[in-house]
């Protein structure tokens, strides 16, 4: 099993040397690792099963409300236990074998999408219920995220690393183009529905479960030196200590409090903005999402990229000015073309965030940095719960439209006052 070197000694000349073998390999090299193979073949079904949910949830909760703030509040519900727990699971996923963790956590979300389903088919569905399932699964994911991401770094050499977490960031992606459209087709089948799908959610999480044992049960970074507080402490402290780190979650937090939270708002453009309902809002998340798999398998095919830091800005200000188009262009057409583009810009700045992080940290360190990485996203409600809010007041397009020239601004900031970052 590969062990990546301690980052004082290697960071810097190992991530030149795995773009070289990675860039000679293509863009598939980590697939020749047979434990990666696997895990990421097994986690497909859990990102496709997530996305269909994203819109069965958006579209379930917009349909008995009526209200863009129901879709906040359900996403509140699972980013606060995520922003609550991330910390903990960081620490966990560094402690514990990796296998399990995965195990408790990926079942958890299967048997909460099952309880969705049951409620939906029955008829009790309401907006608590939709918040309060998504209050459990956020926990899961606290633990399973951080976990999921430390394990790719232990069952892959450090020469694939990057190319492992582009094409972790690929299968979201793909899944993003499958799963909405998947989702919108068969909310409008009156035999299946919105239950039928968060059923068939539950069955993917089942094939999960099971994947995970061909893999390896995965070991503890090292042997715990203290109490699970201490760790956490040392986490933190690990972080403050490194600039590159600081920089990089900064980085990671703007997009998902000014750029991101559209996804949540989409069922308000597709029924409301465009008129284009179920089905058009399943095109509008599977076009997004292709454009996101475009930019991930981008990144993975140019794993020799000089310069990171630069592109990586250069893609924040691009998603910026294109989420800006999607929302206030006014044609349909035209909001296709922008929230593509989006996608892939939204999605390349995101995989080359987190290869960086995970290049410049400490093999030991991995899950409680990734941890820290996956708050971020955590606190997408601090910035989905009261764009939510704007948008009922002020409708969708300003809102979202203000806040990519927003996300622009801030992105293009960064890219003029931080010339050691540019660098990067």
């Amino acid at each position: 099993m590969a062990v990546r070197r301690h980052a004082s000694e290697s960071t810097a000349p190992a991530s030149d040397a795995g773009a070289v073998v990675a860039e000679r390999q293509g863009p598939f090299a980590a697939f020749r690792e047979r434990p990666y193979r696997i895990l990421w073949l097994g986690m497909l079904p859990s990102m496709l099963a997530m996305q269909m949910g994203q819109v069965a949830v958006g579209y379930v909760a917009y349909t008995i409300s009526g209200e863009a703030t129901a879709l906040g509040w359900i996403s509140a519900g699972s980013g606060v236990p995520m922003l609550v727990f991330s910390l903990i699971g960081g620490v966990v996923a560094d402690r514990m074998p990796k296998r399990t963790v995965l195990f408790f956590t990926q079942s958890t979300i299967g048997l909460a999408a099952l309880v969705n389903a049951v409620l939906v088919i029955t008829g009790k569905i309401e907006v608590w219920h939709l918040i309060a399932v998504s209050a459990v699964q956020g926990i899961a994911f606290a633990f399973n995220m951080p976990t999921r991401q430390a394990f790719v770094a232990e069952i892959v050499s450090p020469a694939r690393l990057m190319n492992a977490i582009a094409l972790n960031n690929a299968g979201m992606n793909m899944s993003r183009v499958v799963g909405p459209a998947l989702a919108g087709s068969l909310i409008a089948v009156p035999f299946i529905g919105a239950g039928g799908i968060f059923a068939l959610m539950a069955a993917m999480y089942v094939i999960v479960v099971l994947m995970l044992f061909l893999l390896p049960p995965g070991r503890p970074a090292r042997a715990p030196r203290g109490t699970g507080l201490s760790e956490l402490k040392a986490g933190l402290r690990y972080v403050w200590q490194h600039p590159i780190l600081r920089m990089l979650l900064a980085l990671a937090t703007v997009p998902v409090l000014l750029g991101l939270p559209y996804v949540q708002v989409m069922p308000v453009f597709a029924i409301d903005v465009y008129e284009v309902g179920s089905e058009g809002l399943g095109t509008l998340m599977a076009v997004n999402g292709l454009g996101a798999l475009a930019g991930s398998l981008g990144i993975a095919s140019a794993t020799g990229l000089g310069r990171k830091g630069l592109v990586q800005l250069s893609l924040g200000l691009m998603f910026g000015l294109a989420l800006a188009v999607f929302a206030l262009g006014g044609s349909y057409p035209l909001a296709l073309v922008a929230i593509a583009i989006a996608g892939a810009a939204s999605s390349g700045y995101a995989t080359l965030n987190s290869t960086l992080i995970m290049h410049h940290t400490e093999h030991e360190f991995h899950g409680r940095v990734m941890s820290l990485y996956m708050m971020t996203f955590a606190i997408m409600p601090l910035g989905t719960v009261p764009i939510s809010w704007l948008v009922d007041q002020f409708g969708a397009p300003i809102t979202i439209g203000v806040a990519g020239f927003l996300l622009a601004a801030i992105i293009g900031s960064v890219a003029v006052l931080s010339p050691t970052y540019r660098r990067v």
